[in-house]
């Protein structure tokens, strides 16, 4: 019968092998997050599927970012309806129904689309296509700029090319573009400054250099700040895939010493240690609910006299064997065989009657013959045997579960004392 672990250490039979903590590889993704970590990742891209955990594992995070930010960069796109009047007032009113009556409304409905949908975006939409509605986002605020400077005549409109300086330190910074969208908005950006200096006449072309080397200089250190955001987001994603990875691992290595420590390292099945405290639970749980409990205790027949005849090897050997035979011979996934001590066995039959308990006690005791393990310095059989005693009783929270033990340790004795290889049994009431 195969071993069934229930809760609070309940199990039947023998327990489940114990690998070696050691011999379980370290798990691909935490060995990839090490190697990353190591070497570094300039180019803001990983391997192919890690770059897609990265992208699934800050993506609600990542767009509860973009939707904030989002919605104040909209503030700030309709409040450069102030600069428009100071610096382009011959256009106020265009400027007007570009950022009030064109682009206002769209990027509403984007923001309003996505928090209402917040979850269909997150799990439907990649975040590459998030990422460049953003990306679009920018780079309508700088052609909003472009098209104003197009269209004044101002005598200061040389100054309105300070409006892409805006655009780029906060798509770069506070939206935090991913860095290479980032690249991608600060070329266009450059671009659409480039025309607007080269094809729109300037009343005072000698600024246009100095507002050009400041473009760059913006452009040049809002992207290393973009840059450096970024590194230090993947960062903290590999120490943090890296870091669950560890704990799970030292959680396998734990639940591997806890199932170790409750395991005779020779049989396979349980140990004495581990009988004990489930007999406790067991009787607890019985005596809270009125129900019965039976206990068998199990000894191989003159087994000093086998070790003797046939070697400790052997000796070994008939104990493993044994073990097996008696895991096998229990029915119920509540059942628990365990070694008691030397060549003693302990079965644990919650919520058992007698007919069950002396059925299984039996069951046991033939398994074992049935085994056909020669036993040539035996008084009993030509074969290895055993005594079984067997004790039930009701629990109750008066009486204690070491009673019902100490009376299968004396149906043992009856059963030895009556010629071996034979089933005895004691019921308490």
């Amino acid at each position: 019968m195969s071993a069934v672990p229930m809760d609070q250490g309940l199990g039947a039979g023998t327990p489940p092998p114990a690998h070696h903590p050691s011999a379980s590889p370290e798990h691909p993704d935490a060995a990839l997050a090490a190697q990353l970590l190591a070497r570094g990742f300039p180019w803001m891209r990983f391997p192919a599927r890690m770059e897609r955990a990265f992208q699934q594992h800050g993506a609600a995070q990542r767009l509860r970012h973009l939707l904030v930010s989002g919605a104040l960069s909209l503030l700030v796109f309709n409040g450069f309806l102030v600069a428009d009047w100071l610096v382009a007032p011959d256009v106020l009113q265009e400027a007007v129904k570009v950022r009030l009556g064109l682009f206002t409304p769209l990027f509403l409905l984007v923001l309003g689309f996505a928090a209402l949908c917040f979850q269909w975006v997150i799990r439907q939409l990649p975040m590459w296509f998030i990422e460049g509605i953003v990306l679009m986002s920018s780079l309508c605020a700088a052609a909003a700029v472009a098209y104003i400077l197009s269209i004044t005549q101002s005598d200061g409109r040389v100054f309105y090319h300070a409006g892409f300086l805006v655009v780029l330190a906060y798509s770069n910074v506070v939206q935090r573009q991913r860095f290479w969208y980032a690249m991608a908005s600060s070329a266009a950006v450059m671009a659409m400054h480039l025309w607007c200096a080269h094809y729109i006449a300037a009343p005072e072309p000698r600024l246009l250099p100095p507002l050009m080397t400041v473009l760059l200089a913006t452009a040049f250190f809002t992207l290393v700040a973009n840059y450096a955001l970024e590194r230090d987001e993947r960062r903290q994603f590999l120490l943090s895939l890296r870091r669950r990875h560890l704990l799970q691992e030292l959680d396998g290595v734990h639940a591997q010493l806890q199932r170790i420590s409750r395991v005779d390292g020779l049989t396979g099945v349980f140990n004495r240690h581990h009988a004990q405290e489930t007999l406790e639970h067991a009787w607890r749980r019985a005596a809270h609910d009125g129900s019965t409990m039976a206990v068998i205790l199990v000894d191989v027949d003159h087994f000093k006299k086998y070790n003797d005849h046939h070697g400790h090897q052997a000796g070994d050997l008939c104990l493993q064997q044994v073990a097996q035979a008696l895991s096998q011979s229990l029915r119920r996934p509540t059942d628990l065989v365990a070694r008691y001590g030397g060549e003693e066995f302990i079965a644990l039959l919650p919520q058992a009657d007698a007919a069950q308990a002396t059925q299984a006690a039996e069951r046991m005791r033939q398994a074992v013959e049935q085994l056909g393990l020669a036993h040539g310095a035996s008084d009993t059989a030509p074969v290895v045997t055993v005594s079984v005693g067997v004790a039930m009783s009701k629990a109750t929270p008066t009486r204690d579960s070491a009673a019902l033990v100490e009376a299968a340790d004396q149906a043992l004795y009856h059963a030895k004392h009556r010629g071996r290889n034979r089933v005895a049994t004691q019921h308490l009431g």
